[in-house]
């Protein structure tokens, strides 16, 4: 697709929800159009076309790839997309009935919105729910991450959460007993840890792209919500105020380049031992015990986040509802999510997946993709122990339609007030007025009862909230 005029993220996300209302009622029909098309499977291309973030996270299809020729004579070739502006790329491409993707890997965030707006093929419209053994995914990433107005969209590819990571030597070292269990113990620790040039106190992801889910991960403690029943933002109050401050106050114990750090930095800021304690997607455990890229093997106790951990991002597979081989992409994702497939890739240090499913949850199978162990049986225990407790209180990503638009300006607005350009009141007041703005844009009587429908998923997959 040729765009004549270049658009920023902000007025790419907002020219894109005008066309919601359109492509839903024209969704059906390109599902329709899509399905004759393809005259089942043996007119369908062999290599199905996969979208996904590029990079390390693309690895498991590339791996599995020999295997599914083998099983069912497809296989895939990927089409990378970068991790921040993945959304508006996706769109560029479907909102003009591209077949460019058959199968979509994309965070759950998005699937509010791709749902309205006739993107996606009804993923049982080519089998049955029974094909991906529901039973064994975890309930809080299977209906609220796959399923919307009662219909399954997508499967699991990932379940993400944050984590805390702290060096236990340096903790000893300092009198400190156990990770924090309180946001004022984490900013106490930071402190008492924080010895530069030897180490930084903290990190966090501090870029421009997904700083907003650090601070959601300390305005999740504090029993904040994203709306309330009326869909009034709930970030603006005390509560949010009081959070986004907390990250700013981490900011003096932190590296002095915390606003360039996002993903791959914070791993490096750990891994090389430039920083104390991080919070980070609770797979940082599979680089910080590898001899072959760690500097900490063997020093860091993992813990769940101070009063609840962040859900932050996640990956579902979908098909395109313009796809050409539905069929062959339906084979492809339940291959990629079944049990015995999936446990391979979400604990290699080469690929970015995590655990989603009860039966990954063993610490005798945190091994790569080819069988190797990652880590001693102790820290395995240690590692997968941590995880299911950040799940006992996992706090919810927004996931209804305006997703992303409500997430990007949360961002744009916390990476202004930690870069100092304005205050954390101001720039969640600021927030409000932007969130109030797209419910409208959206229609709030919809958006009430698209937010209500998300929260009783969650509500019934027993999270509190």
């Amino acid at each position: 697709m040729v765009v004549n005029r270049r658009l920023n993220r902000r007025d790419f996300l907002a020219s894109s929800a005008k066309t919601s209302a359109a492509l839903a009622m024209s969704g059906s029909l390109g599902s329709l159009l899509a399905a004759c098309a393809s005259g089942g499977t043996s007119s369908e291309a062999s290599t199905i076309a996969v979208e996904v973030d590029e990079g390390h996270n693309a690895a498991p299809f590339q791996w599995f790839n020999p295997d599914m020729k083998s099983k069912f004579g497809v296989d895939t070739k990927i089409v990378g997309l970068p991790f921040v502006g993945q959304y508006e790329k996706i769109v560029s491409e479907l909102i003009t009935r591209s077949n460019v993707y058959d199968v979509l890997v994309f965070p759950p965030q998005f699937l509010g919105d791709f749902a309205a707006k006739g993107f996606l093929h009804v993923l049982t419209e080519f089998g049955s729910a029974s094909d991906f053994n529901l039973d064994d995914v975890l309930p809080v990433y299977r209906d609220p991450n796959s399923v919307r107005n009662g219909k399954m969209y997508a499967a699991s590819y990932d379940g993400d959460i944050l984590q805390v990571a702290m060096r236990k030597d340096l903790a000893d070292a300092a009198g400190i007993k156990s990770p924090p269990t309180t946001w004022d113990e984490f900013v106490t620790f930071a402190r008492e840890l924080h010895r530069p040039p030897a180490h930084y106190g903290t990190a966090f992801y501090g870029q421009r792209g997904f700083c907003y889910a650090w601070f959601i991960n300390v305005f999740a403690a504090s029993g904040g919500k994203w709306f309330d029943e009326q869909m009034k933002p709930g970030i603006s109050g005390d509560q949010g105020v009081a959070a986004l401050q907390t990250l700013i106050n981490l900011k003096q114990y932190a590296p002095p380049n915390i606003l360039q750090i996002g993903y791959p930095e914070l791993n490096d800021t750990y891994v090389k031992g430039q920083s104390a304690m991080v919070v980070q997607w609770d797979d940082l455990a599979l680089h910080a015990e590898d001899p072959g890229q760690s500097q900490v093997v063997g020093k860091t106790t993992y813990a769940p986040c101070p009063g609840r951990s962040y859900m932050a991002y996640s990956r579902i597979m979908a098909i395109s509802a313009f796809s050409s081989n539905p069929h062959n992409s339906y084979k492809v994702i339940q291959y990629m999510n079944s049990a015995n497939v999936s446990v391979k890739d979400v604990y290699d240090p080469g690929a970015g997946e995590d655990p989603f499913r009860t039966s990954h949850f063993d610490p005798s199978k945190v091994k790569t993709h080819d069988g190797k162990d990652v880590m001693t049986s102790d820290q395995a225990t240690s590692y997968v122990n941590a995880i299911k407790g950040c799940l006992t209180g996992g706090y919810p990503e927004l996931s209804i339609p305006g997703g992303p638009r409500y997430l990007d300006i949360l961002d744009l607005k916390v990476n202004e007030a930690l870069s100092g350009t304005t205050s954390a009141a101001n720039a969640l007041k600021a927030v409000e007025s932007e969130w109030n703005s797209i419910t409208d844009s959206l229609g709030k009587d919809s958006q009430v009862k698209a937010y209500a429908d998300w929260v009783a998923s969650f509500q019934k997959a027993g999270v509190n909230y």
